[in-house]
């Protein structure tokens, strides 16, 4: 479990202070893992989507075109800047937005098709509660996609990443989770595990098994 204690207003402060640039910043660091997430979603015509963390739409043009996307985020900067690419890239796709705690989702149970996480676990208080309220708002037999650095399990790989966490929190992340890990506890069937090209995220691929009569 996580070891570094992550302070959500600080994250929220931090996350709304990177908003005007974060695209320039980080994009082309993150883009893939979004890219690859993208090419794992299920392609069902009119699904609604729930995106957790949409920060400011950097994966808004992904979508199927016929897609109902919901976007939350806990930074009214970035839903703000979120909403102003909306209104160049709906081209079909339906999009909501909405500032949110990933840990309060306010969305009945079983609401979304499909439920999508990048880079929000290892940035959260609570990372089981976030993976919890994913579970929770997911229908039975949808799909959660969760983007994110997991922590190493290989021995020297790991503790590298406990030693450098306290300083990468101050960036926005941590780097001593096993995300995998907490995915699993919190109910979620991983389907599959893939690795990002040119990097030290994964693409876990999940679902909602749907109960047995």
């Amino acid at each position: 479990m996580i070891r570094t204690r992550v302070d959500g207003r600080a994250m929220e402060r931090l996350y709304s202070f990177y908003s005007p640039f974060y695209d320039f910043t980080f994009g082309a660091i993150l883009s893939p893992g979004r890219r690859k997430a993208m090419s794992l979603l299920q392609k069902r015509h009119g699904q609604r989507v729930l995106e957790v963390g949409i920060g400011p739409g950097s994966t808004l043009g992904l979508y199927p075109h016929d897609t109902n996307i919901v976007g939350i985020d806990i930074s009214p900067k970035m839903i703000e800047k979120a909403r102003s690419k909306a209104t160049r890239l709906s081209n079909g796709r339906e999009i909501s937005l909405h500032v949110m705690d990933a840990c309060r989702l306010d969305f009945p149970d079983a609401s979304f098709d499909a439920v999508v996480s990048s880079y929000v676990i290892t940035v959260v208080p609570d990372p089981l509660k976030a993976c919890n309220e994913m579970f929770r708002v997911c229908k039975p037999g949808g799909q959660i996609l969760i983007v994110n650095h997991s922590r190493s399990d290989k021995p020297l790989r790991g503790k590298i990443e406990d030693i450098f966490s306290p300083l990468f929190v101050h960036m926005g992340f941590v780097t001593d989770l096993d995300v995998i890990k907490v995915v699993k506890r919190a109910g979620i069937t991983i389907e599959g595990v893939h690795s990002v090209p040119m990097g030290v995220h994964k693409v876990i691929v999940g679902s909602k098994q749907a109960l047995k009569k």
